[in-house]
């Protein structure tokens, strides 16, 4: 059991600092999260794959690799076991998506600290296994487009909220600084600190000095087994979580959007930019 002086050492809890969030509000964000996560699956997967073996098969074998990664708490918490009960997890994780005094959301840590790090380290050890055993059953091909797909509804469930937080009502007069403050809450809201290097009426650029997920992700499995998942996926699936907004928005044809840098594939930082197209 890790001493409460080793809980508060991890990275996260710096990134929520510079970013100005709070373990208190921000365990929505990873527990909801997860919640949401494994709903999209369920739903792409009944959608993508005729045979229940098959979906059966990936399901099985994600949490039973969820449950080896020892996230005791976390385990308990959700009723994983080595033969996981697939419709009792389900159950909780619906259950915790829409109620945030679910005991579930605390019970995976003594004090908030320890269970929003155990969510963010369950969030990351969901999301490997699910591309991981994805592309065992599927290839990687059809895994890649089904994980795409439910990182684009993250994208895409939130955007009337975070359009809200920063002042969006017309989006045919979107601008630069619009999209750029959008590009820094939606960043923000998951603990990456978000520094702009150039803002203009054309371009907007900033770097992610770090980022909880990836940190975790390498704590848990070790740098070489979480980057064999991330080389795979993070480019394609960053890089169309913001096109897919551009494209809700109906401004894709004015503005583009790429990632050159990440973190999770071996750069110092992740960097993005907005260019007003011409």
């Amino acid at each position: 059991m890790e001493s409460r002086e080793i809980v508060l050492k991890n990275p996260l809890f710096t990134d929520l600092k510079k970013v100005g969030h709070k373990p208190e509000e921000d365990i929505y964000v990873w527990s909801m999260g997860l919640g949401l996560h494994n709903n999209h699956l369920q739903n792409r997967l009944r959608k993508e794959v005729i045979s229940s073996q098959m979906r059966e098969n990936i399901y099985k074998d994600l949490w039973k690799n969820f449950y080896a990664m020892g996230l005791e708490k976390v385990n308990s918490a959700l009723g994983v076991t080595a033969n996981p009960d697939l419709d009792a997890i389900n159950k909780t994780l619906d259950a915790i998506m829409t109620d945030k005094n679910h005991p579930a959301i605390s019970g995976v840590g003594d004090y908030v600290e320890e269970a929003i790090l155990n969510w963010v380290r369950a969030f990351a050890a969901y999301d490997w296994s699910v591309w991981t055993y994805m592309e065992k059953w599927l290839g990687a091909k059809q895994a890649l487009n089904i994980y795409m797909w439910m990182w684009e509804e993250f994208s895409l469930g939130e955007l009337d909220h975070w359009k809200s937080v920063v002042g969006i009502t017309d989006e045919s007069s979107v601008t630069m600084k619009q999209l750029g403050e959008l590009s820094r809450v939606y960043w923000e809201s998951i603990g990456c600190p978000y520094k702009v290097t150039q803002d203009t009426e054309d371009t907007h650029e900033a770097e992610l000095e770090d980022c909880p997920y990836w940190q975790n992700m390498k704590e848990l499995f070790g740098e070489a087994k979480a980057r064999s998942m991330t080389l795979k996926t993070e480019a394609h699936v960053s890089v169309n979580y913001y096109d897919a907004i551009l494209k809700a928005m109906g401004i894709f044809d004015r503005f583009s959007f790429t990632m050159d840098r990440f973190l999770c594939c071996g750069d110092d930082c992740c960097r993005v930019r907005f260019q007003r197209r011409k």
